[in-house]
């Protein structure tokens, strides 16, 4: 299992940027010295526990799950790599490290989440034993999650499913493989329908894609929401925040949520345990 994306200080200094506060600023609403703010943030500083909870106070976070960071006692889940009996998922990831993820139906049907990187590794997967893509999703539009898409859908002329607001992302696809959507909705992907939330905040078009059976429920949600924390709220701090905690954060506790880095994680483990909740 991959280890957590996120450690204390990177939790402390989303949640500070977020709210447009210096470390001075930071160091003063909370009383906590701004040089232990400031290492904390570069991992050589380890505020106590009265120090956490001023600072998730400040910070407007949940201070027992910000201790239970600090303290390094939050782990993620083990979860399936399944969704009930009728898809499988395989995750493959790259260098950087990113997660690419081949989602396949029992009827050889698949879906490629986010190709970052390593388009001939990709391709072998999500065509081996007979397997045939019929969609490429795009969570977001940055680099790390789209620099083997133009390779990828040359080689499977699978169409590329994208935010509008983040269609930057698919530059170089040819225009009439890339489908564009906006909002919120379903999607008819082949023979399967996968739910479409738009979560914004990483970035304008940032996408989870939510896909059911057998009453099990998997979402694949890039940089919007890592186990324990959020991704950068790049495209705004408020976006991000609503995004995991009125649509990802209200999906079924059994959901198992897939992110772009990091382990994957559970609804319910994220209510019970992510400070940004």
């Amino acid at each position: 299992m991959p280890g957590l994306e996120d450690e204390l200080g990177d939790v402390v200094k989303k949640a500070r940027n977020g709210l447009g506060l210096s470390v001075e600023d930071l160091a003063e609403r909370a009383g906590v010295p701004e040089q232990l703010i400031g290492s904390t943030e570069v991992y050589t500083g380890r505020p106590n526990e009265a120090q956490v909870r001023r600072l998730a106070q400040a910070l407007r976070l949940r201070a027992d799950q910000l201790w239970a960071m600090a303290e390094d006692s939050w782990s993620a889940p083990e979860v399936p790599w399944t969704i009930g009996d009728e898809f499988t998922i395989d995750r493959l990831t790259n260098d950087y490290p990113e997660h690419c993820y081949i989602v396949t139906q029992t009827s050889g049907e698949c879906l490629i989440v986010d190709p970052g990187a390593d388009a001939e590794r990709i391709v072998a997967t999500a065509t081996r034993d007979g397997r045939r893509p019929v969609a490429i999703l795009i969570t977001h539009q940055h680099q790390d999650h789209t620099g083997a898409v133009v390779p990828v859908q040359q080689s499977t002329g699978a169409p590329v499913r994208v935010h509008e607001q983040d269609r930057g992302g698919v530059a170089g696809v040819p225009p009439d493989a890339v489908r564009l959507f906006s909002g919120d909705g379903d999607l008819r992907l082949g023979a399967m329908t996968m739910q479409v939330l738009h979560t914004p905040g990483h970035t304008h078009g940032s996408t989870t894609y939510v896909l059911r059976s057998g009453g099990r429920t998997a979402a694949f949600c890039g940089d919007t929401l890592f186990a324990g924390s959020v991704g950068n709220a790049r495209a705004g701090y408020e976006a991000i925040l609503r995004s995991v905690r009125e649509k990802l954060a209200r999906l079924p506790e059994n959901a198992v949520l897939y992110p772009g880095h990091g382990p994957a994680t559970t609804v319910a483990n994220e209510r019970e345990r992510n400070p940004f909740l």
